[in-house]
């Protein structure tokens, strides 16, 4: 019972699972158990393993992904260099420290970039305490670099190269400027210069002034910048002889000094120049005014100009300065002489452009604006003579006093040259409208052209003569024209030369082999104005 009832059950349960699997619709697979390996099998494992592994190990190697090979010497590459660089930086590093150590060798001047370096700070509590001492001194340390030169030259060379010339840049300027004595100190004044100057050498002499103009130019913000070089030994031989002109004249005429500033005396900032290493050109007309004696007349002009700085006085593109500079001047030179200045804004002005001046070809102007010429035509006449060669009478020429450039096609032309017929050994000016007897004499540069065209309606008879080109002699002419006033106008960088002391001296001095009375008067007159000077004033060359 018991068993049948069992096997019943059995068959029973069977029954039930087979009409389970028939309604999922899977039948589960019998498991069967792995077979087990045999003893035989077991032992031939390990050895089957340990030959497969020497046979991977002994696969050739172009059986190996190529890619992966590759991968795996780049990085070995890269890190070898990694190092090497390390080591490398590592290396400048140290000797950068060490050189940047070395406070004996620092610098004092840029040759490359022609200026003074930064000074070390002077130490005070209250710059220490407010955090500028460590500023300037970071300043210095930089500036000063003793590696720093170099670095710059090659840079400078580098874009030379390549075409590339930066905003800010020197040209030329390698001179360094005497330091500047304060007025009055040491006022002495002693001519001791040779005075009988030929003509060829003359001349050459002008040349020489002419060249210093590409000596010395600071272009930045559009603009190109004469710089001014002091030298105090031709600082005191101008201003003597000067002083002797004025002692020849003495009872005869009336000696004015006119000392014209560059552009970078007036529109630079004074920081600029003492970073350049030049003075402050209106402390150097001082000194050169605190050289003349009581005899001379001097005309300000530094202060008149930089009061009216944000004005077009001078040219971006070109030296020399505008009309307008030269009216401010010529107010200054009336308020001195006593006189109404004429009504210059009033007068007719013409306009020419575009006008390229003389640093074009010597700076890059590339993205500078082009300079305009401003000119108004004085009231009182309109034409005046000249001579291209003032020993030669049949060299006169008429001009106009104020040349119309407008209808000038040539953009190359120099259309400052329509001041007086521009730079010409002599001219002579009337004015109908004058009949004062009035004359004078300007001994002049070419700075003098746009001023000689403010005093026109000031004089009845205004000549003139540059000091450059002309053969002429001052006690001469100031004879036989009846001269009233003899107006010195210089700029100062030709004033502060030895070349226009020679220049000069060749027109105040007589010359040696001359024997006629009033050439023996002169000289008479020259020697004791010289004798006269050296007991109040000496000059050291």
């Amino acid at each position: 019972m018991v068993t049948k009832r069992t096997a019943t059950s059995r068959q029973t349960a069977r029954t039930r699972r087979l009409a389970e699997r028939a309604s999922t619709g899977a039948a589960r697979p019998a498991t069967q158990p792995e077979p087990r390996p045999s003893q035989a099998e077991e032992q031939r494992q390990p050895a089957a393993a340990a030959e497969q592994r020497q046979a991977r190990a002994s696969a050739p190697a172009q059986r190996r992904p190529e890619g992966n090979a590759n991968a795996r010497r780049i990085k070995r590459t890269i890190a070898t260099w990694r190092q090497r660089g390390v080591i490398a930086f590592g290396a400048i590093m140290a000797v950068g420290l060490v050189v940047g150590l070395l406070f004996f060798a620092r610098p004092t001047v840029s040759m490359a970039e022609n200026r003074n370096l930064t000074k070390f700070p002077e130490f005070t509590a209250e710059r220490f305490l407010n955090g500028s001492y460590f500023t300037d001194l970071s300043l210095w340390y930089a500036d000063t670099y003793p590696l720093r030169e170099p670095m710059v030259q090659a840079n400078l060379k580098m874009n030379g190269l390549m075409g590339i010339e930066p905003e800010t840049r020197m040209i030329g300027g390698n001179r360094t400027s005497d330091e500047l004595p304060v007025p009055g100190a040491d006022s002495e004044v002693k001519p001791t210069h040779e005075h009988n100057v030929s003509a060829p050498e003359a001349r050459a002499r002008a040349a020489g002034l002419e060249d210093q103009i590409k000596d010395g130019v600071y272009v930045t913000d559009g603009a190109c910048y004469t710089l001014y070089y002091f030298d105090d030994g031709a600082t005191r031989e101008y201003a003597g002889v000067i002083n002797d002109a004025a002692e020849m004249l003495k009872g005869k005429a009336t000696v004015y000094s006119v000392i014209i500033p560059t552009n970078a005396g007036v529109m630079l900032e004074d920081e600029t120049l003492k970073q350049l290493g030049v003075p402050n050109q209106g402390q150097a007309i001082d000194y050169f005014y605190s050289l003349m004696t009581d005899d001379v007349i001097t005309v300000p002009t530094f202060d008149i100009l930089r009061e009216h700085k944000d004005e077009y006085l001078y040219f971006r593109t070109d030296h020399h300065w505008t009309q307008l500079g030269a009216y401010y001047v010529y107010e200054n030179f009336c308020k001195v002489k006593g006189i109404e200045p004429a009504p210059y804004f009033e007068w007719e002005e013409l306009v020419f452009k575009p006008f390229w001046g003389e640093y074009d070809g010597v700076a890059s102007l590339d993205g500078f604006e082009a300079d305009s010429v401003v000119a108004r035509v004085p009231q009182g006449t309109k034409t005046m003579k000249y001579w291209t060669d003032d020993l030669d009478p049949s060299t006169e020429t008429e001009g106009p006093v104020i040349a119309d450039f407008t209808d000038l096609k040539d953009e190359g032309a120099n259309r400052y040259n329509c001041f007086v017929c521009g730079n010409q050994p002599m001219s002579y000016i009337e004015n109908p409208t004058v009949t004062d007897g009035s004359s004078c004499l300007v001994i002049k540069d070419s700075f003098g052209n746009p001023f000689v065209s403010t005093l026109v309606d000031s004089y009845q008879h205004i000549y003139t003569i540059d000091f450059r080109f002309t053969s002429q002699k001052l006690l001469d002419m100031v004879e036989k024209y009846n001269i009233q006033d003899v107006i010195f106008e210089n700029v100062i960088m030709f004033a502060g030369t030895y070349d226009a002391v020679d220049l000069l001296s060749a027109i105040v001095y007589p010359d040696k082999n001359t024997d006629d009375s009033s050439s023996s008067a002169a000289s008479a007159s020259a020697e004791s104005a010289s004798s006269s000077s050296a007991a109040s004033t000496t000059t050291e060359e």
